[in-house]
């Protein structure tokens, strides 16, 4: 059994309980820093070559092996602004406000389509927001059916949508399960219901109850809660609420996403400050209440911030050695290239990042042009997909080898973090990391710096702190 296992309970309980962090390592520790849920960053984009970009990208479509694609359809359309959120979202009270919205959606996969071969296996569909139920049940049938229409959906693919338990029916439920659609998310956050006022997300646990058993009753039963820990209110008891309520629901997957709290990029956040948001001790409290609970009710530790039922995709994933993190966070089919369509979207593929303008007017004008909606992105070198796999090992498995990376990618990846190595000797002293016969493994107890561990390998990382534009690390 190794650190990196979930299986290993016990041992989790023992050493990686935030809880038991020192306050010494949380006050050296807790700094701004990426997600890294791509390498290099988003805030790295930049101008792009289309011509290039477009090039790798049809390269893909004559792979031998090909890895398949993943498709994330973004609605960007919420009724109310909560005022926690971190996403691309725009506010409108009438769905339908979203019709010409979808319209374009489907433009834009015709144009996509003209590049990307189309009988490429599609083994993920997501889409996420926003508010995905926001749209007219007229609308959202004509989504999913352009998407068949469109794409060659392989017959095991993962087909998932984020939901908002408030305001989806069941006439959306059904549409989304005539689809195929195999697991659903909803957006939970917490059930206190002190935490919801606060957070501007008044939620009664009564309608998340009645959106589970009502797809259970349709034989739905991948389902995901999406949790946040780090709100104005929330405490240790709070958190043994929500732990035991989620338990009482039995949710198959669970992230829990600490609260990312940045508002210069986002002011309504500061509408939050008043009230008062947890300090990284409080924080860790929190995480560890819900985590041990969780733990004790049967679900397994993935990744930073997941939780799974043993049998649920997400934990195969793990044991298999496919789990990956991206723009969605922890999920699997690594390998897959994702196509993303919507204003603010990312696609990555191969060795490419591209994001279609955020703006819902650019990116409509485009789209109604013909034209491509991309407006930045970044073209990866070798080096950079090193490093890339070398932190997505580090964040999936808690543990990279450098000499298969220097048989994958034909470099000599010691050598060229070399330097990094160096850097992590703080981290090996303070027992978060271990570093041996070209192997860095993160300890149990380090699992809950592995943000800080992956910033050791980050060649784009501003290398002053006062720099970083991130939300911090704990």
């Amino acid at each position: 059994m190794t650190d990196s296992d979930p299986r290993d309970l016990d041992a989790w309980l023992r050493s990686a309980d935030p809880r038991r962090i020192p306050a010494g390592l949380i006050e050296k520790y807790a700094v701004r820093g990426p997600r890294y849920t791509s390498y290099p960053t988003a805030p790295h984009f930049g101008a792009v070559d289309l011509d290039e970009l477009y090039g790798r990208w049809r390269e893909r479509n004559a792979l031998a092996e090909d890895p398949g694609l993943s498709l994330y359809l973004h609605i960007p359309f919420c009724r109310t602004l909560c005022r926690f959120c971190g996403c691309h979202t725009h506010i409108r009270r009438d769905p339908a406000r979203a019709t010409p919205y979808v319209h374009d959606l489907l433009a834009e996969m015709d144009f996509v389509g003209s590049i990307v071969e189309r009988a490429r296996p599609v083994r993920q569909v997501a889409l996420g927001g926003g508010t995905p139920n926001f749209l007219l049940p007229a609308d959202l049938e004509r989504l999913l059916g352009g998407i068949e229409e469109r794409w060659r959906i392989a017959r095991d693919a993962e087909l998932s949508a984020e939901l908002d338990p408030r305001t989806v029916t069941r006439e959306q439920l059904d549409i989304f399960l005539a689809h195929g659609f195999n697991r659903l998310s909803l957006g939970v956050q917490d059930f206190d219901p002190r935490v919801l006022e606060a957070v501007r997300r008044t939620q009664d646990g009564l309608q998340v109850e009645a959106v589970v058993d009502h797809l259970r009753s349709r034989g739905c039963m991948e389902i995901n809660f999406d949790l946040i820990y780090g709100l104005p209110r929330q405490d240790e008891d709070t958190a043994a609420s929500m732990a035991a309520k989620t338990l009482e629901l039995g949710p198959t997957r669970i992230a829990l996403y600490n609260y990312a709290h940045v508002p210069w990029l986002k002011p309504h956040q500061k509408k939050l400050e008043p009230l008062g948001l947890p300090d990284a001790a409080l924080k860790a409290a929190i995480q560890g209440t819900v985590a041990e609970a969780l733990i004790k009710g049967g679900y397994l530790p993935i990744g930073m911030d997941h939780f799974a039922r043993p049998d649920d995709r997400l934990a195969r994933a793990f044991f298999e050695g496919t789990l990956h993190r991206n723009f969605m966070g922890y999920t699997t089919g690594r390998g897959l290239d994702q196509l993303a369509f919507g204003a603010s979207g990312i696609s990555g593929v191969g060795s490419t990042y591209a994001q279609d303008d955020r703006t819902l007017e650019g990116w409509r004008d485009a789209v109604r042009s013909s034209r491509s909606a991309l407006v930045r992105g970044f073209l990866l070198d070798p080096e950079d997909e090193m490093r890339r796999d070398l932190i997505l090992d580090l964040f999936c498995n808690f543990a990279v080898d450098l000499s298969a990376l220097s048989s994958r990618w034909g470099l000599d990846c010691p050598g060229l973090v070399e330097a990094d190595l160096e850097r992590l000797e703080p981290m090996i002293r303070d027992g978060l990391v271990r570093e041996g016969d070209g192997r860095v493994e993160v300890t149990l107890e380090g699992r809950p710096f592995i943000r800080n561990v992956c910033m050791t390998f980050d060649r784009y990382l501003e290398q002053d702190p006062a720099e970083r534009r991130y939300s911090r690390t704990l």
